[in-house]
């Protein structure tokens, strides 16, 4: 005999409640939406001291009170609190004795206890309504099962049918080899039930597509769904084929649920009148959806607690996603700034609920079902022995990765700095006006690099940023204001255009006046600013000796990445670029320019002249060509001083065939280096 079903009410707006005076009313919504986002954040403890102060606010017969208990009780079972849930859904019964919640969690924390008998009775209740569903009928046969076996015996009843044995259901010895083939293909079917998740088929003309659903999704979730593979269908019919033949009009959550039982119903026919040589379910059958265009007036609207359902959740989703965006404005030390929320991140989150049906008011009751799918995929893979090595690769990789987001954070913040001198120099301001603004700039670089060697102490990208930062902040100390540029000639003047001159000319013009530049900065220094700064020019040195020894264990990385996959997959010539080359470049460069500023004080010839040739050998130990050294040492203060060979006193060496193709390749172009802008190395590829 069938069953009559009676239709469930609807759920109230999620308004303030009409029975209260407006300023009691806006504080108890002010309250539930605080406990709502606590929940949210699985801060079950205060959302119910948040639910316990809402609740006082409201009259004894308020239909909002049921709200309120249901709410507690998803908190106590997040909690595994089964019997205060059972209390609160109770109390919730008092107040709406058709709640479909309410009944939903007292069953699930009634099950918990092992009171299976109790658990039946309201999901029996909840499938007398228009909200059940294939997988409350399928909650109903375990636990009578369970209820009827009582004990351990019906605790293994009330499990997942794929929790239990195939012979424990048994299909009898009787059944023979095609029964047992038909039990097994069926429970295969309850437990792809069990993962609450569907595909459907949606066909508009010849064109069909998949659409990602829930077993819990409403009319109205479905509609979005097939309108975001369809944005230029228009309005439409959703319709399916019935058991009769029938296109059926799809209308609300009651058809989708009546739709999906067909599904289920016909293929547990097939499975069972085919037996051995029935279909092999590896997932749950999809459901054929027509996609009938038609009038804006005919579309049929989803019901008004569907819509607000769905209301509800896209708020609660949008609270979680503000809370978080919150705590991570907090942590980076936004201090009270209004979290932004970017639109992409909100459509991103509506589209997860569409796909997943993972409504944020929903998980407590999908979680363990949700989770014990996952354990059982993944536990044998997680165990295995070979997994180990994975492991610690996947960790050195995230930490990595944190690494290098911190070093670009703090790269940022040190551009910044130097942009501020930058145009602070070509604006005339003194040193005085920007230091301050420039040292913030330059603070926060430093957090950044520290936190970063913190996940990973040998990570070579944050040490060489980390003493180029510290030697920065020496220059600032000592007085150094960097003086503008002169500005760059335009493409084609650069491309021999300027006056009949060539490529070359122009950019021995260009360097000479940068050079110039230099000088001019470096006159402004006074002997006991220089003094000052001999600290923090130290610092800088033990940081790129860090850099250097942190070099070949990096280099040896690369040339087993060469190795394995050529030089062109490691993305770099062996030896030419490596870490260790710049490192040295790095480090030559400070002791060049602190050698510039020794002798821009008046400092005695044996402390820049140590300095300056202590800068050379670290050029040519990193492979720089001796034409770029004696670049660097023409542009030097004390140049009349040196003893620089003449251009013609290089032995010209032959080159080999190899090296000399490789000249005829493109080099990527590097900014200026401080100090040597011709000494700057192609950054090594990782």
């Amino acid at each position: 005999m069938a069953k009559t079903k009676s239709k469930s009410p609807a759920k109230p707006a999620p308004a303030a409640p009409a029975n209260l005076d407006a300023e009691v009313a806006k504080k108890f919504v002010e309250l539930k939406t605080e406990g709502n986002q606590a929940f949210a954040r699985g801060d079950y403890a205060k959302a119910l001291n948040v639910y316990d102060d809402a609740i006082k606010l409201l009259p004894t017969a308020a239909p909002e009170r049921a709200d309120i208990y249901n709410n507690k009780a998803a908190c106590f079972i997040g909690q595994k609190r089964y019997k205060e849930a059972v209390k609160e859904c109770s109390s919730a019964l008092e107040v709406a004795p058709n709640s479909v919640r309410a009944l939903q969690r007292r069953a699930k924390a009634f099950e918990q206890q092992g009171l299976f008998k109790e658990a039946l009775a309201d999901v029996t209740a909840i499938n007398k309504t228009d909200l059940a569903s294939p997988e409350t009928q399928e909650q109903e046969r375990r636990l009578r099962e369970a209820a009827a076996r009582g004990g351990a015996a019906g605790a293994a009843a009330a499990r997942p049918r794929s929790a239990v044995a195939p012979g424990a259901r048994g299909a009898g010895a009787a059944g023979g080899a095609g029964a047992a083939a038909a039990a097994a293909q069926n429970n295969k079917l309850q437990n792809l039930l069990q993962q609450g998740v569907f595909v459907a088929k949606a066909s508009l003309g010849d064109d069909t597509k998949l659409v990602h659903l829930s077993l819990s999704n409403s009319y109205a979730d479905v509609l979005a769904a097939v309108q975001q593979k369809f944005p230029s269908a228009g309005p439409f019919l959703l319709k399916y084929v019935d058991k009769n033949g029938d296109l059926i009009t799809l209308t609300c959550k009651a058809d989708m649920h009546v739709a999906l039982g067909e599904l289920v119903q016909q293929y547990q026919r097939q499975v069972q009148g085919q037996g051995a040589h029935g279909p092999k379910l590896t997932a749950f059958p999809p459901l054929k959806l027509t996609v009938q265009p038609c009038a804006e007036a005919d579309v049929p609207k989803p019901p008004v607690e569907e819509e607000l359902e769905r209301a509800q959740m896209m708020a609660m989703q949008r609270a979680q996603l503000a809370a978080a965006q919150a705590k991570v404005a907090e942590a980076s030390g936004a201090g009270e700034e209004a979290a932004h929320m970017d639109s992409w991140i909100m459509d991103f989150a509506q589209l997860f609920v569409q796909q997943t049906g993972l409504e944020p008011d929903k998980h407590i009751d999908l979680h363990n079902m949700g989770w014990e799918a996952v354990t059982k995929a993944l536990d044998n893979t997680l165990h295995a022995e070979a997994a180990a090595p994975l492991f610690a690769k996947a960790r050195d990789s995230f930490r990595d990765v944190a690494a290098t987001g911190l070093t670009g954070w703090g790269q940022v913040h040190q551009l910044q700095g130097n942009r501020l001198l930058e145009a602070a120099g070509r604006a005339g301001q003194k040193l005085e006006e920007v230091k301050s603004a420039v040292e913030a700039e330059f603070a926060e670089a430093e957090k950044r690099f520290t936190e970063a060697l913190s996940y990973s102490p040998e990570f070579f990208d944050a040490a060489a940023n980390m003493c180029q930062l510290v030697f920065e902040r020496a220059k600032l100390a000592a007085g150094l204001m960097p003086t503008p540029e002169p500005e760059k000639k335009a493409e084609g003047e650069a491309n021999g255009k300027d006056g009949g001159k060539s490529q070359e000319q122009v950019a021995a013009e260009q360097a000479e006046a940068a050079a110039a530049a230099t000088k001019a900065a470096l006159a402004n220094l006074t002997a006991a600013g220089v003094e000052g700064a001999k600290g923090l020019y130290a610092s800088a040195m033990s940081w790129a000796d860090k850099a250097v020894a942190l070099a070949p264990k990096h280099d040896e990385a690369q040339a087993a990445r060469a190795a394995e996959g050529g030089a062109a997959a490691a993305g770099t010539n062996p030896g030419e670029f490596s870490f260790k080359a710049q490192a040295l470049v790095l480090k030559g460069n400070f002791m060049y320019e602190w050698s510039q500023m020794l002798a821009a004080v008046g400092r005695a010839e044996a402390e820049w002249r140590g300095e300056l040739d202590a800068a050379q050998a670290l050029f040519r130990e990193a492979g720089c060509p001796e034409k770029d050294i004696r670049t660097a040492l023409r542009n030097h203060l004390k140049a009349p001083e040196l003893n620089i060979p003449a251009e013609e006193e290089e032995p010209a060496a032959k080159e080999e065939p190899a090296k000399a193709a490789a000249k005829e390749e493109p080099v990527e172009e590097k900014p200026k280096a401080k100090g040597l802008p011709s000494l700057e190395v192609k950054k090594a590829k990782k």
